[in-house]
């Protein structure tokens, strides 16, 4: 039951943020690199195991996801930053380590920033809608809300980098009517945030 609270909290805002919205550098900061560090050594392990089967040496395999990989990459990065899942872009990471950085880094930065614009501009619909914007801003609760006033586009930044929840702040962004040109920018740290995820496993692959 602790792993279980340990990983809702990792992905839950509340745990992050003070009353009044500000953030808690120290606890973001520390959960961020535990969340890494922890996703990390997942793949190496899965790596190591699929090393020694049938399924780690299978031309079929490799042959799927040469061929259906980057459509299933991209659909599942849009969906995650698109929808309120207890999942995580880094899950895909396994699949992709083989292609080429630029395409790696473009596919899901791409489906990220599709899905978090996507989320905003759900957002500015269902805010026109009076008893949904406020089952939605209640279902999200007040720490969202209270993020976007005080950090503003600065709020999509830093939930674009951190475990903050991505899609559900992108979300209130639109319901709150962030300005949508400052959204789009923001949302492009996505990109930022692929890369240097990308090379971590990269460099941490190199070394193992």
């Amino acid at each position: 039951m602790k792993i279980i609270d340990w990983i809702k909290s990792l992905f839950s805002k509340e745990s992050y943020l003070l009353e009044d919205g500000t953030l808690n550098i120290k606890v973001l900061v520390r959960r961020t690199l535990s969340l890494t560090a922890s996703i990390l050594v997942l793949y190496l392990l899965v790596m190591k195991l699929l090393s020694f089967t049938a399924i780690g040496k299978s031309e079929v395999l490799k042959q799927f996801v040469l061929d259906f990989g980057v459509k299933g990459v991209a659909i599942y990065v849009y969906l995650v930053d698109l929808l309120v899942l207890p999942l995580s872009v880094d899950f895909i990471w396994a699949f992709v380590m083989a292609w080429n950085p630029l395409q790696a880094i473009f596919v899901m930065g791409t489906s990220s920033v599709a899905g978090a614009l996507s989320a905003y501009l759900i957002g500015r619909l269902v805010g026109l809608i009076p008893p949904i914007k406020r089952w939605v801003m209640k279902v999200s609760g007040t720490h969202a809300e209270k993020l976007i006033a005080k950090y503003g586009v600065w709020g999509i930044v830093i939930s674009g980098l951190t475990p903050l929840p991505y899609s559900t702040i992108c979300t209130v962004a639109g319901v709150v009517k962030l300005n949508p040109y400052l959204f789009f920018l923001a949302s492009l740290v996505r990109y930022v945030r692929m890369a240097i995820y990308y090379f971590i496993f990269a460099g941490l692959i190199y070394i193992s």
